[in-house]
């Protein structure tokens, strides 16, 4: 009976020595999957905080420098022009021929025009025009200086109840939104400009489109960096970094083109 109990302990002891032989490896194997697994959320981690450090830094220089020349505008530009105006005035007086006061009076109504274009860009170029007047007077501003060329219609809609998005994330819209536009003028040959701001309760979308010639997303997006249209792979690099989207519809003679930036609720503010 006791070399039958001590045969017992020994496969016992022998069992739990195989499990322990088994299941080591596997507890290892486990252990370092866990910690690799960590390290490259931790590596992702950094690199997301790396890209968003390296995007306010390009965002902050990019406004000094629009700040710069939103002030030259605004001061020199402005001023001089206004010098313009006053000449003119002058010259006007002196003329005789009713031809040649026709020809001053809209030579002045045309500088006229130019101050208010000047004044306006600059304050679209300002964020502080945005962090005192919000996203959507800002966009209004761009737009209305759009229309003023007389060759472009241009519209914003809001859609649902609006609320606050954060000043850091509507400057980034706000450039967004101008170079989307910018891209419109440049390339497209658009007649009609719509930007969308849709307020929902888990998101806010914001949409802009234009009637023009479209084209292909994929030739442009895989373009190099100094080449035309290589700025679309900006749009989507600044939307990810703010926990976005950006997704571009467009083909070419298509119908034109629609940016569309989605931003969750959870990432406002």
């Amino acid at each position: 009976m006791q070399n039958f109990t001590d045969e017992i302990e020994i496969v016992s002891i022998g069992t739990v020595f195989l499990l322990l032989i088994t299941v080591t490896p596997i507890l290892f194997v486990l252990m370092h999957q866990r910690q690799y697994i960590r390290y490259l959320r931790d590596k992702e981690d950094i690199k997301t905080l790396y890209q968003q450090e390296l995007l306010q830094s390009q965002l902050e220089i990019q406004n000094q420098t629009l700040q710069q020349i939103a002030n030259d505008l605004h001061d020199n530009i402005g001023q001089l022009l206004t010098v313009v105006i006053m000449r003119l005035n002058a010259l006007e007086e002196e003329v005789i021929n009713l031809d040649h006061q026709q020809s001053v009076q809209e030579t002045r109504d045309l500088v006229r025009t130019i101050i208010t274009d000047v004044r306006t860009l600059s304050k679209t170029l300002d964020h502080d025009t945005v962090s005192r007047f919000g996203l959507l007077s800002s966009l209004t501003l761009e737009l209305e200086r759009i229309q003023r060329t007389g060759h472009i219609n241009t519209q914003l809609t809001t859609l649902g109840e609006q609320y606050i998005l954060g000043e850091q994330i509507e400057i980034v819209l706000l450039r967004m939104t101008q170079e989307s536009l910018n891209n419109a003028l440049k390339h497209a040959k658009a007649t009609n400009l719509h930007v969308m701001a849709d307020f929902k309760a888990d998101s806010f979308t914001l949409t802009i489109a234009d009637n023009g010639r479209g084209f292909s997303v994929h030739e442009a997006t895989n373009r190099q960096l100094d080449e035309s249209g290589a700025g679309l792979s900006n749009l989507h690099r600044r939307a990810g970094l703010l926990g976005g989207t950006c997704t571009i519809i467009s083909q070419p003679d298509a119908g034109g083109t629609r940016v569309e930036i989605r931003m969750p609720r959870s990432q406002l503010v």
